[in-house]
């Protein structure tokens, strides 16, 4: 009788490809679409149609922020932690910019943490000006996809 099924080991043909090299694959894939979901959901909830209770679905109840915006007075360094601080912290963004758009440059993945680079580009409320900021943004995920730590850099487009 011919056999059907041929079973053999585990890691039989496999031996050339470290197995832990599997698993790490699969995370940064996940991470990598998990910050593409980001992004997307950010354009969608930020000004002009704020979403600010949309946008801190998409960070882990008790995650932290951590901001830098060297140019606008008073978010020189910021932290808000859990939703509430989130919130508030979109808010008070929103009350700064009439429209916001982030535009991704470059990405790195590593495990459940994203390094992204890019523009925000939008205008500003009071002066009814264009705003292009460069961005810097490190994501960490968790295993729901949810942010728990984000730290942001904005400086205007060109300076350092």
């Amino acid at each position: 009788m011919e056999q059907l099924v041929r079973t053999c080991d585990r890691d039989e043909g496999f031996e050339a490809v470290p197995q832990e090299s599997f698993g790490a694959d699969v995370v940064e894939s996940c991470t990598n679409l998990a910050l593409d979901r980001f992004f997307e959901a950010k354009n969608a909830f930020m000004a002009p149609l704020l979403n600010a209770p949309g946008l801190v679905t998409l960070y882990a109840d008790e995650a932290e922020i951590e901001l830098e915006v060297p140019a606008e007075p008073g978010m020189e360094r910021r932290i808000c932690r859990g939703s509430a601080q989130i919130e508030a912290l979109f808010e008070e963004f929103a009350e700064v910019m009439l429209s916001t758009t982030v535009v991704e440059i470059s990405r790195k993945v590593t495990g459940r943490a994203a390094f992204w680079s890019g523009l925000v580009q939008g205008v500003h409320r009071e002066r009814r000006e264009p705003v292009r900021l460069d961005a810097l943004f490190r994501l960490e995920f968790d295993e729901h996809d949810h942010v728990t730590r984000q730290w942001t850099r904005l400086t205007p487009s060109g300076s350092e």
